[in-house]
């Protein structure tokens, strides 16, 4: 049996103070043999002021297990009941196939339950046990590279990218035909695209925390870089249709997944090399949102001039097209890309873990249960629960997240505008009072959603204790609310007017930079990563199939840039709040 040792969060394994090691034969309850009539050995090494191992109940299992499965429906469950009331009681229409979405919604809970607790017991002690140990075993030019490759393996395991690679099926070739090809023909490329982004995200900041450099300064370039490319690819050439999903997918990166273990890794290099400041883990966000857009951009201008081509025949005049395979249709099509996104990340952390740290020990994760017990979970079974999550998620995805956001984003029009498939439409006019029903709707969809966020409540408890109470919970909370809902209802005019989106970012970015100039480092670190948690696997499908089905129902080319608006309004919000509320 392979030897095990405890992993204790922000120290070096190599570090954790040793009182007792007692080598045990023979076989303990649940292991399996290693080999037949062999006897099992295992390494124990305890810690001062651990006790023996507590014996653990299926009270205490299924109690963690309902606490897991309550934390996931308060973010999940209050945004899905907004949608489906605002559909039924606002605008007095059906909801199609609600019990299929309920059980698929419910599928969604178990499967974030299940991938979060993964998440925690089995990635995220990979990748800070990685980030202690491989500075100092490779190089600084070996490590920016597995950076790298890292980087690119967790976006693939990013759950809410699957619904950018399902959007496609609303995007028409006509109206924006490099749009098309991308989400059709190309999306391998704009995977591996956006990886790429987040690949060089992960070690332009594993630099950033070994030299201690100013968010600041990155910022004073990234973002006028990023908005000149953006105005030039608009302006100067046939590409301009890519540009909201280009915008969009950086706020896509910033997920449950690539922050916290790029943050891992960030944690333990700081630590490796002395280095660890109290805002170690800030700024990997907003290089994550930036850089996969140039990425995205860069692959839009390589993409070959369309001649007026005529698009691609469908099987609605009159022609059939070729049958769908087996792994295309679900669940097997969850399946696969649930093993496809995660094993490839595994593989390459723990082939990092065996032949450049040498470390043939295997981790423990301490697990807190109720009634004040700790029990010591091998990292493997946190990887198969997060294996298991992603797969049963994504189903959830599919068939409910997806799908509801789809259905009330192609009836919500019919508060301001005719809509053939809703009867009495424009319910509420045509003027200005239904276009305020629809704005106040993802107003409250996008304020609400941000609220039941749990990554907000972590983030705003960290900013109190940083700016010893400069910014309180309360008021980190409330400013990003308000800048996510703000951002949401100014995506809706955007589709509703037409408005092009960089006529929104332009002033929005210069606002923010205009107001990172005075403000200090903490705050502008606050202020800039707050995006992230707009992000979550519930609101980016959800957000994303509303302004879809939004744009399809009022005829724009596409619906995407709601997300984009609803990450460049919290920046402004927080470092105005942080400026006039908090000194800063």
């Amino acid at each position: 049996m392979m030897p095990r040792v405890k992993w204790e969060e922000g120290h070096p394994i190599e570090e954790v103070p040793l009182k007792e090691v007692t080598l045990k034969s023979g076989k303990d309850s649940g292991e399996e043999d290693d080999g037949a009539g062999g006897a099992a050995q295992q390494v124990v090494f305890r810690t001062p002021g651990e006790g023996d191992a507590e014996k653990v109940t299926t009270g205490d299992i299924v109690k963690m297990a309902k606490d897991k499965l309550w934390d996931q429906f308060k973010g999940v469950m209050p945004v899905c009941v907004f949608l489906a009331g605002f559909q039924v009681a606002v605008l007095g229409q059906t909801l199609p196939g609600a019990p299929s979405i309920a059980v698929a919604l419910v599928l969604a809970i178990v499967g974030l339950a299940l991938f979060n607790f993964g998440l925690l017991c089995g990635l995220m002690p990979l990748g800070e046990k990685l980030g202690q140990g491989l500075p100092h075993a490779v190089s600084q030019t070996t490590l920016l590279i597995i950076a790298l490759l890292l980087g690119v393996a967790v976006t693939l395991a990013e759950p809410a990218l699957g619904v950018v690679k399902t959007a496609g099926s609303l995007i028409t070739e006509v109206k924006a035909p490099y749009l098309y090809t991308l989400l059709h023909q190309r999306q391998d490329f704009l995977v591996l695209a956006v990886a790429g982004g987040v690949g060089a995200s992960a070690s332009l900041g594993m630099l950033r925390t070994r030299h201690a450099w100013s968010l600041k300064r990155l910022v004073y370039v990234l973002v006028p870089f990023t908005l000149v490319l953006s105005l030039f690819v608009t302006n100067y050439t046939s590409r301009g249709d890519v540009l909201g999903l280009a915008w969009d997918l950086g706020a896509v990166t910033t997920g449950p997944v690539t922050v916290p273990l790029v943050i891992a890794l960030g944690v333990g290099v700081a630590g490796a090399g002395h280095n660890a400041s109290p805002l170690t883990g800030f700024g990997v966000v907003t290089l994550a949102s930036l850089i996969p857009v140039d990425f995205v951009l860069v692959l839009a201008l390589l993409l070959p001039h369309k001649h007026g081509r005529r698009p691609m025949i469908s099987s609605e005049e009159g022609q059939s097209i070729d049958p769908v395979a087996w792994y295309d249709e679900t669940p097997y099509m969850e399946i696969v890309a649930g093993i496809r996104a995660l094993v490839p990340l595994v593989m390459l952390m723990y082939a990092l873990k065996k032949f450049a740290l040498k470390d043939p020990y295997e981790v423990l994760v301490p697990v807190e249960l109720p009634h004040s017990k700790t029990v010591h979970l091998p990292v493997r079974r946190g990887l198969w629960a997060a294996q298991i999550g992603i797969i049963v998620f994504n189903i959830g995805l599919t068939n409910g997240l997806s799908k509801l956001g789809a259905i009330v984003g192609g009836t919500t029009p019919s508060a301001f505008t005719a809509v053939d498939s809703v009867k009495g439409s424009p319910i509420y006019g045509s003027g200005v009072a239904g276009s305020a029903v629809a704005c106040i709707f993802v107003y409250m969809l996008g304020f609400g959603a941000t609220l039941a966020e749990p990554a907000l409540a972590t983030l705003a408890t960290t900013v109190e204790k940083l700016t010893d109470k400069g910014l309180t919970q309360r008021q980190v909370v409330l400013s990003v609310a308000v800048g996510v809902g703000t951002g949401t209802a100014l995506g809706l005019l955007k589709i509703i007017w037409g408005i092009p989106l960089m006529y929104l970012l332009v002033p929005g970015y210069a606002i923010a930079l205009a107001l990172t100039v005075p403000s200090q480092e903490v705050y502008v670190c606050v202020a800039w990563d707050s995006a992230g948690v707009t992000t979550g696997p519930v609101t980016v499908p959800l957000v994303i199939s509303l302004g879809l089905g939004i744009g399809k129902a009022v005829g724009v080319a596409d619906g995407f840039g709601i997300l984009s608006l609803a990450s460049v309004c919290p920046i402004i919000s927080v470092l105005f709040v942080g400026l006039f509320c908090g000194g800063g």
